[in-house]
């Protein structure tokens, strides 16, 4: 009768949902016992209860019979003797013992033990193929023994060649381990020359690439007196050039010998190319570092984990130690966590401090696979576009002010008629009213409000004036300031800023476009004006608030001296205006400097050549 086969085969109460796994499950041990005589199993998993029935003993060598692999599972209470427990493992092994028959990952238990039975049955397996093996060797050993013993008049023969072949052979591995260790023709020459001097007793070794070797060759032959064996090198099946053996002229060479300066000529060729391959990747090499440390922006290569792979000189020349395996965002910005905005593989902006100073950062990062059995790697470009930004944001404030100019000067040609009417009736009012009459300090405050109205208008209209129409004239730098301050005055009162005007009595004539100088001084005014403006969004804290202009009369120049106690900034950082500001003055032989002496003041001086006065 054909014998049954499952994988599982479990006494007790047990759970019906096991049967999906191939489990057959028994109430007890007695059916069990008439049910495994036909029946070959792997796991069998019982209580520790029928282990300890009597009957147990039967079963167990039944189930054995039939498969000796088996694995048996227990379920032991937690309050079982241990003691008693070892006994009974000593005399039934158990490969598992569990809790309960319902534990969480009793699956898991059972295909363990499935494991454990397949394992040991392909042990049983591989021994049997080994006992075949080895009586197979066995029968060829004394195959060999017998053809041995026919042939020992040959036995001599063959201990010789045997012994050339391990010279050859040593040869060989002498000859490739100096041509693999060399690292140029010349140390290939050396390195061969010390290696088969002893094994085929070469004078020396000479390599050539055409068509020098033809020309060595033909000397050789020709003065002096050694035999030479000349073998050509090869790449890709293109000769260039030949290795030339040397030895005594009564010592020929073989023609094992030829045969085996072959192969050695074959693993020069290779290391020939190696050589080659190797100077060109490092030129390569070169060429690529120097391109990537070119860029002058900051250029990394970082892996999935945020480790910096390479990065160019932007970088590693602020950093001191190695970077290799740092953090790009604790490199580049000290932080000990990812940037926020960070999209590896996308473009993306990032706003980091970088010299105390919140700048702005466009990433542009691309995915790179180095090796197609590891995780792709990205290049990172970091483009600082803070001064960008701020030019724009500038630009776009020049165009508002220019468009505001064109309405200012549209508003201030239609005040002026309605004003000058106004400014008239009050003086013919004033004409005829006595001195000593009620009315006529109100009279007065009205003329000087009208006034006060007209200067205003005036100052509107030269600072929307075209500055290209305005010619070169003779000016005073005092009416300059004042009108660079008249420009600017309405903006810093509305911030109760503080203006500190500090000019000479005497006058300081100069030449130049007026209009364009009050420009470029209200640009320096201006940049103070922000930077104090920055210093009060980015501390909380109150100042008091001051911006100087100051005009000193020295032997052969002028001095104007802008200062101000707002967040600091240089020249080139300042924006838009600080640019065409210098620009003006140095048309004007000026020259414009800009300098911080503490953490909140920041001056500005302004050098003008004073004129010489002739008679």
């Amino acid at each position: 009768m054909r014998s049954m086969k499952t994988s599982f085969l479990l006494i007790g109460p047990w759970d019906e949902r096991l049967v999906d796994l191939g489990s057959q499950i028994l109430p007890d041990l007695t059916r069990a016992l008439s049910w495994s005589k036909e029946t070959i199993c792997d796991v069998v998993a019982l209580s520790i209860t029928s282990i300890l029935e009597k009957k147990f003993a039967q079963f167990y060598q039944q189930v054995l019979d039939h498969n000796p692999a088996v694995q048996w599972i227990a379920v032991v209470p937690k309050d079982f003797p241990p003691e008693h427990l070892i006994e009974i493992h000593e005399n039934y092994p158990l490969f598992r013992v569990i809790s309960s028959y319902q534990e969480t990952d009793i699956e898991a238990h059972f295909f363990s033990a499935l494991e454990e039975v397949n394992r040991q049955k392909q042990d049983k397996n591989l021994e049997k193929l080994i006992r075949e093996q080895k009586d197979k060797l066995i029968r060829l050993q004394v195959d060999l023994e017998q053809r041995v013993e026919k042939r020992t008049k040959f036995l001599t023969e063959a201990r010789r060649k045997l012994y050339i072949t391990n010279v050859r052979i040593e040869g060989l591995k002498n000859a490739l381990m100096a041509v693999h260790k060399a690292g140029s023709l010349v140390e290939i020459e050396k390195l061969l020359n010390e290696s088969m001097a002893s094994t085929v007793q070469t004078s020396w070794i000479r390599i050539f690439f055409s068509p020098q070797d033809n020309l060595f060759s033909e000397q050789v032959e020709a003065k002096l007196n050694f035999t030479q064996q000349r073998i050509p090198l090869f790449r890709e099946h293109e000769k260039i050039g030949s290795i030339l053996f040397m030895r005594p002229p009564d010592r020929p060479f073989l023609r094992d010998e030829v045969d085996f300066l072959n192969r050695v000529a074959e693993a020069v060729s290779l290391a020939l190319v190696r050589i080659q391959k190797l100077e060109e990747s490092e030129e390569l090499k070169k060429q690529w570092e120097t391109t990537f440390n070119a860029v002058s922006d900051p250029v990394a290569i970082i892996d999935s984990n945020y480790d910096i792979i390479q990065a160019n000189s932007a970088i590693t020349d602020h950093h001191t130690g190695p970077l290799m395996g740092r953090k790009c965002y604790e490199v580049l910005y000290k932080k000990t966590a990812p940037c926020k905005n960070c999209e590896r593989g996308m473009s993306f902006r990032l706003e980091e401090f970088k010299d105390h100073h919140l700048a702005t950062f466009e990433v542009f990062s691309q995915s790179l696979v180095l090796d197609p059995q590891k995780p792709a790697v990205f290049v990172n470009i970091y483009h600082d576009i803070t001064q960008r930004l701020l030019l724009e944001k500038q630009l776009l404030e020049t165009a508002k002010l220019a468009e505001l100019g064109t309405i200012g000067s549209s508003i201030a040609h239609e005040l002026n008629n309605p004003l000058g009417g106004i400014l008239s009736f009050v003086q013919l009012i004033k004409m005829d009213l006595p001195k000593d009459h009620a009315l006529y300090s109100d009279i007065l405050e009205m003329e000087a409000g009208a006034l006060r109205c007209k200067e205003i208008i005036q100052n509107l209209l030269g600072f929307t004036r075209n500055p290209n129409v305005d010619e070169i004239a003779d000016l005073d730098l005092k009416d300059v300031i004042k009108r660079a301050c008249k420009i600017i005055e309405l903006q810093v009162k509305s911030q109760t800023i503080d203006v500190v005007l500090n000019l000479p009595d005497v006058s300081c004539p100069a030449r130049g476009h007026f209009n364009l100088l009050s420009q470029a001084v209200k640009n320096i005014l201006q940049s103070g004006f922000d930077a104090i403006v920055a210093r009060r969004e980015k501390d909380p804290s109150p100042f008091k608030a001051i911006l100087g202009i100051s005009l000193e009369v020295m032997t052969d120049k002028y001095v104007i001296s802008v200062k101000n106690n707002g967040e600091n900034y240089a020249k080139e950082s300042a924006g838009l205006g600080i640019p065409v500001a210098a620009q003006i003055f140095e048309d004007h032989g000026g020259k414009l400097e800009i300098s911080s002496s503490t953490k909140h003041e920041t001056l500005a001086k302004i050098s003008f050549p004073r004129p010489v006065l002739r008679s």
